[in-house]
């Protein structure tokens, strides 16, 4: 079963002419600016990835024009097997990791053709795959057509997971009640659920509960009426944004930038890097916040902290916005 973007590589050096750069998943093609930069960048460049069976560029079309604009005849690779389909997932993955990134209907676009091709992936697989939240592949989804629809999702790990979760979550009950010396293991691969989903359902049940998981469960608890009175003080305290499904690595993404030419090579981008690796908050600062922390400085920490949150929730807005804009121009 093809899941994996990850492919065997195998390095080698190929004749530009012999490569074929059409199928992008950027519906505008190659961007001029961000060749020209490449031109004039220092080379060798990383190499390009390239489908073995078709020789079609998977990951690299800039810089396969960058290397014919300098005269070059030839140009390293990376040659990889596998389905075009399988090739096309590859080279999404690739273009939401480093480089030039793809814009965000494209990467729309390419979540789409996932979906229709792969339609037992999850939603978070997708997701990943295409540098999309979650919660947008799953608007994707809902919006085609019902045949691309399964009754099961294949998840990163490489596991097939029902799509019903409430139907598998009574069939595991049923089947630990009628099978007490079963193994959660075994429960878990027969209704396709993971084993601490089974083993929940087995809590719930020795606690004589449903062993469904409803939806006031899932909801974030009331701030208790001891912190309300606190928090009364301060009225017009604005509403921070919603916490990712799944936090992102920062680190992860600071590199993907720093690695991105266009900004290591401007002087403007220089700066906008630096400034993001100097104001970036990372999980790991919560600890060191609270242990610095003085009783006396609570409320205006808190204060900060939301206000910063709603900042970069303005910033983000106003990118995608801007986005968009351009977009429809």
């Amino acid at each position: 079963m093809e899941h994996s973007s990850k492919l065997n590589r195998v390095r080698t050096t190929l004749e530009i002419a012999s490569l074929v750069t059409i199928g992008s998943p950027r519906s505008e093609g190659e961007d001029h600016s961000h060749i020209e930069r490449l031109v004039e960048a220092e080379w060798p460049l990383p190499p390009i990835l390239v489908h073995r069976p078709t020789m079609r560029v998977i990951d690299g079309f800039h810089r396969t024009f960058a290397a014919r604009l300098k005269g070059f005849t030839h140009i390293d690779a990376y040659l990889v097997d596998g389905s075009e389909e399988l090739a096309f997932i590859v080279g999404v993955r690739e273009n939401t990791t480093h480089g030039l990134p793809l814009s965000l209907s494209d990467r729309r676009a390419a979540a789409e053709r996932i979906m229709r091709t792969h339609p037992h992936w999850s939603d978070r697989s997708i997701a990943t795959t295409a540098g999309l939240s979650a919660k947008t592949v799953a608007a994707i989804r809902g919006r085609i057509d019902d045949d691309s629809r399964s009754s099961h999702r294949l998840g990163s790990d490489g596991r097939l997971r029902p799509v019903d979760t409430k139907s598998a979550r009574r069939t595991a009950a049923e089947l630990i009640l009628a099978r007490p010396d079963a193994s959660l293991r075994s429960i878990a691969q027969e209704v396709g659920l993971s084993p601490s989903t089974v083993r929940d359902v087995r809590a719930r049940l020795e606690r004589g509960e449903d062993p469904l998981v409803h939806s006031n469960e899932n909801r974030t608890p009331r701030t208790p009426p001891e912190s309300e009175s606190k928090l009364s003080d301060t009225p017009d305290r604005p509403t921070p944004p919603s916490p990712p499904e799944k936090p992102a690595d920062l680190g992860a993404l600071l590199a993907l930038l720093a690695r991105d030419p266009a900004l290591r090579m401007s002087a403007s981008g220089r700066d906008l890097l630096r400034w993001m690796h100097q104001h970036a908050v990372k999980s790991t600062d919560i600890e060191k916040i609270a242990d610095a922390m003085l009783p006396h400085t609570r409320d205006h920490i808190i204060e900060f902290a939301y206000q910063c949150a709603v900042n970069w929730s303005n910033i983000a807005q106003d990118l995608q916005n801007r986005s968009g804009a351009t977009q429809n121009n």
